[in-house]
């Protein structure tokens, strides 16, 4: 004869279904966590899509701005960047300016070094005298110590007598300031020949 068996007491119930979750919590594993899922990767042709949008809206823009056809302003993009950072064929990067006249003084034919050659004005103001400290020195006792000075003004070469006793000449004329021509032949106390030249 089965017996039945006796149920536990509704205390032992109640307290069993709460603890028994408990201790399956514990004991069971942690599942592992799920990383979010990925969005879908687009395929290469889409990727490409989307990178040329924005240069092709920057062109559309262009192209409105300039009153264009798109095809003429991307013809004209790639026309710029192929003559970047090169030279067209014979033309210059910047047309040549006229180069800037060179002074040079001969002391009667001979050159002031004594050697035939012109010398050329560096030093601005250049002082010619016959102190030995002045830019171009004559030796002769009839030329003051600071006879003359020769500077730039703009374009403009310009001589000046200094204030001397026996002056500077052009020609029969005795000058005091004056703007030197190519081909000028000065006198100096009179007698010694100074000639300038543009080279």
């Amino acid at each position: 004869m089965a017996t039945k068996k006796s149920a536990p007491p509704k205390a032992a119930q109640k307290a069993a279904p709460k603890a028994a979750p408990k201790a399956a919590q514990k004991a069971a594993p942690k599942a592992p966590q799920r990383a979010a899922p990925k969005a879908p990767q687009k395929a290469p042709g889409a990727r490409a899509a989307a990178k040329s949008k924005a240069p092709a809206d920057a062109l559309d823009e262009l192209a409105a701005k300039l009153g264009l056809t798109r095809a003429e302003a991307e013809e004209r993009a790639i026309a710029a960047l192929a003559t970047r950072g090169s030279t067209p064929k014979g033309r210059a990067t910047r047309e040549p300016g006229p180069l800037p006249e060179r002074l040079f003084l001969l002391l009667d034919g001979r050159g002031l070094d004594g050697r035939g050659m012109g010398i050329e004005v560096i030093d601005l103001p250049t002082i010619l005298g016959s102190e030995k400290h002045c830019t171009v020195w004559i030796n002769s006792p009839q030329i003051e110590t600071r006879h003359l000075q020769i500077w730039r003004e703009g374009e403009s070469w310009l001589l000046e007598d200094l204030g001397t006793e026996k002056g500077t000449w052009l020609g029969d004329q005795r000058i005091k300031r004056r703007r030197i021509e190519h081909g000028d032949e000065f006198r100096l106390a009179g007698y010694l020949r100074l000639r300038t030249e543009f080279r």
